[in-house]
C-alpha cells in the first residue's frame, strides 16, 4: 500500500504536505499546509498517512 502523503520543499524554503495521488498540497479543514517548518511537516505527513492507512483497511481497500 503506497503513502498517499508526502512533503516538499517550496521556493521560499519552508515546506508543504502534499497528496501525492493528485500533486496538490493538502487541505485540512480550510487550512492548506504550506509554508511550514520541517519537523511540523514531517509530523503531519505521518498523521496523515497513519489516518489513510487506518481508512482503508477499515474499508477493506488494500
Amino acid at each position: 500500500m503506497g503513502r498517499r502523503y508526502d512533503m516538499q520543499k517550496t521556493p521560499n524554503g519552508e515546506w508543504e504536505v502534499i497528496d501525492r495521488f493528485t500533486g496538490l498540497p493538502v487541505v485540512e479543514q480550510g487550512v492548506t499546509m504550506t509554508n511550514m517548518p520541517l519537523e511540523e511537516a514531517d509530523d503531519l505527513v505521518e498523521l496523515l498517512n497513519y489516518r489513510d492507512i487506518t481508512r482503508r483497511k477499515r474499508m477493506g481497500i488494500g
